[in-house]
């Protein structure tokens, strides 16, 4: 089974409250699940980075070998592939966490998208924010 998830993070402020949405469909493109979380006091970049930790732990405790991640974030995206250097020691350990769990699928893609391509995962981050935990 092969997972696509779309995922976002959003802040308030830069730090603010922030909250983190995903939503997960399979390989046929029916919806399997969705996801929000307040996440407390942090920046955009700190919110977009837990949204895919909180995805890849998803898939990773559901035993799927197969995930793509759909992001509005080309920094969280470029860090993932390589393509750009992490600098914050914060977006460092996120970054870390992550590849961990990227090491356990069979195939793993991100891919950058429009925000426009991300609305239920966007819609679900601001949601949470809202309810502020």
């Amino acid at each position: 089974m092969e997972w696509h998830i779309y995922i976002d993070g959003a802040s308030s402020c830069n730090p603010g409250h922030a909250g983190a949405g995903l939503v997960v469909f399979d390989e046929f493109g029916n919806e399997i699940g969705r996801d929000s979380a307040y996440l407390g006091e942090m920046t955009n970049n700190m919110a977009e980075y837990e949204a895919l930790v909180r995805a890849l732990s998803r898939a990773f405790e559901a035993n799927i070998k197969s995930v793509s991640i759909y992001t509005d974030s080309l920094l969280v995206a470029n860090q993932i592939l390589g393509k750009y250097k992490i600098k914050n020691t914060t977006l460092q350990k996120y970054a870390e966490i992550a590849k961990n769990l990227i090491h356990t699928f069979d195939h793993f893609a991100v891919q950058y998208i429009p925000r426009e391509k991300n609305k239920i995962a966007d819609k679900l981050a601001k949601e949470a924010i809202k309810r502020k935990g």
